[in-house]
């Protein structure tokens, strides 16, 4: 694949070895560029890239859009901007799908290039050009206070303090607690921590995809069950409905996504083994597991008592 856009360093071809956890859409095409002299944070091009994923996963999949833009949903260190560049009167136009497409791409080339500079991709369909996706460092990061606020929602934790700084077997301190969703009051989270540590990189690509296999679904169909792992197969993630009076559906999967990486891994700094209940009016209607698995993206059994 060649690159389109200029003035940003060296351009680089990549094939991925591990293709999105999507249909593919046909005749679809992206091409990545690279500036080598502008780094991006780590963690910062993850929050940012998951908490895109997630509104993306809100929306209508064959949803047309003329801009999407990660300021929308709040203040992160990496600014991620989806332009449309078709006139309204062409048949080929920039849609949900390209940018979900496009994203997961981003994130697992960067990933497995170690490549978290600032980009620019080109999107093209029926090798027509159709819009841009860049990722770029934002200039002010001192007014950034939003990105670990765990105010935002309410936690409660019983017991124990939680660190990643582990003993040399890897495993966490034990730690369980409550998390209500501000946005959502009658929706709530139990969540435990059980146990093994697991690398930030494999949580991060694990929430990522399974985000990404839920966006094709509208947001109020019924979830029986998410099961994913990581592109290295370090952690698995499974999503799945309780039996209950309530519905359990994508919306509420990709809720209790967000809130596991952004309100309970990412703001306590605890990458490990969880167990969350889902709740909805007090009842548990749902269950999300993240397990550390072997490593072996080939077999990816789980390592952990409970499955």
């Amino acid at each position: 694949m060649s690159a389109v856009f200029s003035g940003l360093g060296i351009a680089l071809d990549k094939v991925l070895t591990h293709e999105p956890p999507i249909p593919p859409i046909p005749q679809y095409d992206v091409s990545f560029h690279f500036d080598y002299k502008t780094k991006l944070g780590v963690i910062d091009v993850y929050q940012t890239a998951i908490q895109m994923m997630y509104d993306l996963a809100q929306r209508s999949y064959v949803q047309t859009v003329q801009a999407v833009d990660s300021k929308q949903f709040g203040n992160y260190d990496v600014l991620i901007l989806f332009i449309n560049i078709q006139p309204p009167s062409a048949p080929e136009q920039l849609q949900i799908m390209h940018c979900v497409s496009t994203l997961y791409r981003a994130i697992q080339v960067m990933t497995d290039g170690v490549l978290f500079f600032q980009s620019r991709a080109a999107l093209m369909l029926r090798h027509k050009h159709i819009g841009g996706m860049s990722m770029t460092p934002v200039d002010a990061p001192a007014a950034m206070t939003d990105r670990n606020d765990s105010s935002a929602d309410s936690i409660e934790e019983d017991e124990g303090s939680g660190s990643n700084s582990a003993s040399d077997d890897n495993v966490l301190h034990w730690s369980r607690g409550h998390i209500k969703d501000r946005d959502n009051p009658q929706f709530s989270i139990d969540f435990q921590f059980l146990g093994k540590s697991i690398n930030t990189k494999e949580v991060s690509m694990a929430v990522l995809e399974a985000l990404t296999v839920a966006a094709p679904h509208p947001k109020d169909a019924g979830c029986e069950e998410i099961s994913v792992a990581s592109p290295d197969g370090g952690c698995a993630i499974i999503v799945e409905s309780i039996p209950s009076v309530h519905h359990f559906t994508y919306q509420w999967a990709t809720r209790a996504l967000i809130l596991l990486y952004q309100k309970i891994v990412v703001a306590q700094r605890k990458f490990g083994d969880v167990k969350l209940d889902l709740r909805y009016d007090g009842q548990i209607f749902g269950e999300l597991r993240m397990l550390k698995t072997t490593g072996d993206k080939n077999n990816t059994e789980l390592t952990a008592s409970e499955r």
